[in-house]
């Protein structure tokens, strides 16, 4: 077969594996598949099922008139049934199908969207999440009355609705829902004791605006309806999971505040002596995944699970540009199950000896694998049939030394049709976050870069995750100075070992904190040819009132500074300041509902450029929000591509 070069209507081919789980006696798995509907302008999901030695087949399908999201797959203790989250009709609800077939039925009936749910291990009852409306304070409907600090969100808007859990038992189905907690409360990892005498949640302080917007665990006791705190969280609390014996709830998270360098480990509640304690302080990384991509929508399993014995838990951390499936006991030791550093795993579950789990390289999307004895087999292949078209460039990775000696990952994407007589334009990409990652994944974006003739050069510099707690706060009160020498050093590393890379053609791009970058490095060097910045911070000042996490994570980030003692520092680090010293053409890419990086940062970028004469387009994307590159509506995301292609092919 003739292969060819990828394109960016490829993007509605793509199939994207997520959320296995395994059945509880190990014999099956049930995992999520996501299509791309060019027709319907979004996206499918649907329930796979796979034996461990047999191919994967649909319990769920596509709806043909409307884009339906069937995800969060949950098992019966009997392995008759499996629960799921669907939004089929009307709204998201709970519903279930038989494990050997046939038609999905509905659960729930709630008149508002449930957000999350779990089963009780009898499967008697149900705890759902819901949200729910909040109170208006006038009858205006062209009136929005806000009183909260927190009153925007990324893919929300204004918040007008609320958590509340709702407990429904299963053998009654003519019984009203109960509501356990208290509307305009928040909470979140609603889950069953494993007695099922109560449920344990994460839920906000009471007056966050005075105190922190932190979470505590609680526990609603069902025998005698009484709500207790259980542990006064002091930073990050997620993934509450009881251990099988009852002894423990155990979660991640850490006690650093809210915004943190931090690794997010594995913390143990103890029922019985009512303490509580991180028993992965020997684990050099943060727990999890944290390695970015445009080509997943894995939502994604608890970072951790508990073995039957309830002596250890067995977790996903990212180390470097790859994953590692680890155990940890009690008492703190840790063990290797499974080091990955040529691909990314995403989500994973464990039943005994046996893993199933998603995972990606370089040149694949995720597909679902099952590992036992250190053998490892794939179960699916939903993308074989296009990938087998495509020719596919194999990064190479490099190390390099950087500012202070620290060691930094980087790799380099060449074009597939690679003319080594030719001298080859380069772009550097930038991730955001900061502490986000590149890694062993397949992008959309590089491939496709790559296809038109770029080399891709995209590093991981401090402020990254995958290289321990010090690595990442490197670049707290330090952001656009060492970490953009890292990443312009990874640059110059490049173009000193690859003589093919013409250093005469250099362009640079880059989303959220990584446009942040990309302004500041156009604003400190002409050495690019052209840039295109994407969902940009270009004022960290006017971030600090606009954005849903302005003054708190803008705060911690650029070194616990304030709006009114530390003017003058948050301006030095801000792009704008030095928004006359740019000279290179810039393409400036934002989505009018982005609230994590809100538009008026690309407007002022966009004015001072073009008031000083800088060559400059402003490309506004209506109905995405800042996910826009990962989850937008697809005909947005290829409208996006093209303009990050064409504006480097105007100067190449």
């Amino acid at each position: 077969m003739t292969k060819r070069t990828i394109t960016t209507n490829d993007l509605y081919s793509f199939n994207y594996s997520g959320s296995p789980r395994f059945s509880p006696n190990g014999s099956h798995i049930v995992y999520v598949v996501t299509t791309t509907s060019k027709e319907k302008n979004g996206y499918a999901s649907s329930l796979y099922l796979s034996h461990k030695q047999q191919r994967s087949i649909a319990l769920t399908r596509p709806y043909a008139d409307k884009n339906v999201r069937d995800h969060s797959p949950f098992w019966s203790k009997d392995g008759k049934w499996i629960y799921f989250l669907s939004d089929r009709v009307k709204n998201q609800q709970v519903w279930r199908i038989a494990s050997s077939g046939g038609e999905a039925e509905k659960v729930t009936t709630f008149e508002h969207s449930v957000q999350h749910f779990a089963l009780s291990n009898d499967g008697h009852k149900l705890v759902c999440q819901l949200s729910i409306p909040l109170e208006k304070e006038t009858d205006n409907d062209d009136v929005t009355i806000v009183t909260q600090l927190r009153y925007l969100a990324n893919g929300t808007g204004i918040i007008l609705k609320s958590p509340q859990l709702f407990l429904l038992n299963l053998t009654k189905p003519n019984e009203k829902a109960k509501a356990l907690t208290m509307a305009c409360e928040r909470l979140h990892s609603a889950i069953f004791s494993t007695d099922d005498n109560a449920i344990f949640y994460c839920k906000g302080k009471s007056n966050p605006e005075k105190h922190d917007y932190l979470y505590s665990l609680y526990e609603y006791d069902l025998l005698t309806d009484q709500e207790n705190k259980l542990y006064d969280g002091k930073g990050s609390i997620y993934n509450l999971q009881p251990s099988p014996n009852g002894q423990y709830v155990a979660f991640c998270g850490h006690d650093d505040d809210e915004v943190s360098p931090q690794n997010n480990g594995i913390w143990l509640y103890s029922l019985t002596n009512r303490t509580c304690s991180c028993i992965t302080h020997e684990e050099k990384y943060s727990i999890g995944q944290y390695i970015s991509t445009d080509a997943r929508f894995d939502k994604g399993n608890p970072d951790f699970v508990w073995n039957a014995n309830s002596d250890s838990l067995t977790y996903l951390v990212t180390v470097h540009g790859g994953t590692s499936l680890r155990t940890v006991d009690l008492y703190g030791r840790i063990s290797s199950n499974y080091e990955s550093p040529d691909e990314v795993i995403t989500s994973f579950d464990r039943v005994g000896s046996a893993f199933t789990f998603i995972a990606e390289t370089h040149t694949t999307i995720g597909d679902l694998y099952f590992l036992k004895d250190r053998h490892k087999s794939q179960l699916s292949c939903h993308n074989k049939t296009l990938f087998d078209q495509l020719m596919i460039s194999e990064p190479k990775a490099f190390h390099y030394k950087s500012e202070d000696d620290w060691e930094i990952d980087g790799w380099i994407i060449f074009p597939p049709l690679l003319e080594k007589s030719k001298k080859v334009p380069v772009v550097l990409e930038i991730h955001g976050g900061p502490a986000s990652a590149y890694g062993n994944t397949f992008s959309h974006e590089f491939q496709c870069l790559a296809a038109e003739g770029y080399a891709v050069v995209y590093t991981n510099p401090r402020g990254s995750q995958g290289r321990g707690s010090e690595f990442t706060a490197a670049c707290y009160g330090d952001w656009g100075k060492k970490d953009r020498l890292d990443i312009l050093n990874g640059l110059d590393y490049a173009l000193e070992h690859f003589s093919w890379c013409d250093r005469e053609k250099l362009f640079v791009t880059g989303g959220s904190y990584g446009g942040f970058m990309t302004n500041t490095i156009i604003g400190q060097t002409s050495r690019f040819t052209a840039a295109v910045t994407q969902r940009c911070i270009s004022n960290l000042y006017s971030f600090f009132g606009t954005s849903d996490i302005g003054y708190y994570f803008g705060s911690r980030e650029l070194g616990n500074v304030d709006l009114w003692e530390d003017e003058e520092q948050i301006m030095s680090f801000s792009p704008i300041r030095y928004a006359k010293q740019v000279t290179t053409p810039a393409c400036i890419i934002h989505s009018e509902e982005d609230y994590r990086c809100p538009i008026e940062q690309a407007e002022q970028w966009y004015v001072a450029l073009k008031r000083l004469g800088v060559e400059t387009r402003f490309v506004r994307i209506k109905g995405e929000n800042h996910e826009l590159s990962r989850s937008g509506k697809p005909k947005n995301r290829i409208s996006r591509l093209h303009e990050i292609i064409n504006w480097f092919n105007r100067y190449s």
